[in-house]
């Protein structure tokens, strides 16, 4: 027996005798913006620098057979595809019990996959830090089949968002979708979710507004950043996370981030300002800086 079969069995034996868990990762309301070297570049820059806002978020346009085709075929462009390598932590045990001080601190690699979408045309683009977190790269793929590395930014674990930055070969502009005031939409409004489902590529579903300014937790440190979030009935399904919630004029008003497991119909996004406040967290170099 090779040493890579004796290795192969060795860790079939470890993991099915349930000696391997993740470790738990504690996100606390209080930690800060975490800022990458890349960020430095972005201190006391200009937003119009980083992101596009949009003229007008909502407006009474006349819901016709194919308006929701159009506005989807508007920003399909600028919705891309994220596929991640991952070293997640875990502790390997030498026996099946679970206690907080055992175990052999260890990384298992990974791969991930969700979206996310351009903001700007020099190639800034927004997804979910869960998308991103632990990866060791980063790949987007453009609707076109274009792929791209890209560069970790910025990523703040409380508001679960993530900024990256692709280089353009020949520095071609990005097709973007500009940024509308999630503080205009009010439950009722449709809206239209695209995203990259289980892998399966660029899928569009659409809805209306539920809620706004939901909480989906108990809020017990009075200092601590709590996302409003939007709930929407449009399908968020794994994958989709990042992608953008989108009004009948084009403009993204937040980042989707879940659903509620075994339900239809009840998904949760970020809402545009809260995305705001990141950014300017990071346009003012507001955070913890990590090497």
């Amino acid at each position: 027996m090779n040493k890579f079969t004796l290795w192969m069995c060795a860790t079939t034996l470890i993991l099915g005798s349930g000696c391997v868990s993740v470790n738990e990762r504690e996100v606390v309301a209080t930690a800060p913006v975490q800022l990458y070297p890349h960020a430095a570049q972005l201190k006391d820059s200009n937003e119009v620098l980083l992101m596009v806002k949009a003229e007008a978020t909502v407006t009474d346009i006349p819901l016709r057979s194919r308006t929701i085709q159009q506005v989807a075929a508007a920003v399909d462009a600028a919705v891309i595809s994220i596929y991640v390598k991952t070293q997640t932590p875990v502790k390997v045990r030498l026996l099946p019990i679970k206690l907080s001080f055992t175990g052999i601190p260890a990384k298992l690699p990974g791969l991930g996959l969700g979206s996310g979408f351009f903001i700007h045309p020099s190639g800034y683009l927004l997804t979910n830090e869960h998308v991103i977190h632990n990866a060791t790269s980063i790949h987007v793929m453009t609707s076109n089949g274009n792929e791209y590395q890209a560069k970790l930014i910025a990523a703040d674990p409380v508001y679960d968002l993530a900024l990256l930055k692709v280089d353009s070969p020949n520095s071609l502009k990005f097709n973007f979708i500009p940024m509308g005031d999630s503080s205009q939409v009010c439950a009722g409004d449709h809206v239209i979710a695209v995203g990259n489902p289980l892998g399966f590529g660029h899928t569009v579903t659409t809805g209306i507004i539920s809620h706004t300014g939901r909480t989906l937790f108990e809020e017990k440190d009075p200092a601590g950043r709590y996302v409003r979030y939007i709930q929407t009935d449009a399908a968020i399904n794994p994958g989709s996370s990042g992608g953008p919630l989108i009004t009948l004029t084009g403009a993204w008003i937040g980042l989707n981030t879940a659903q509620v497991a075994n339900t239809q119909g009840i998904g949760f996004t970020v809402p545009s300002s809260q995305v705001q406040e990141f950014i300017n967290n990071v346009l003012h170099a507001n955070g913890q800086p990590i090497q």
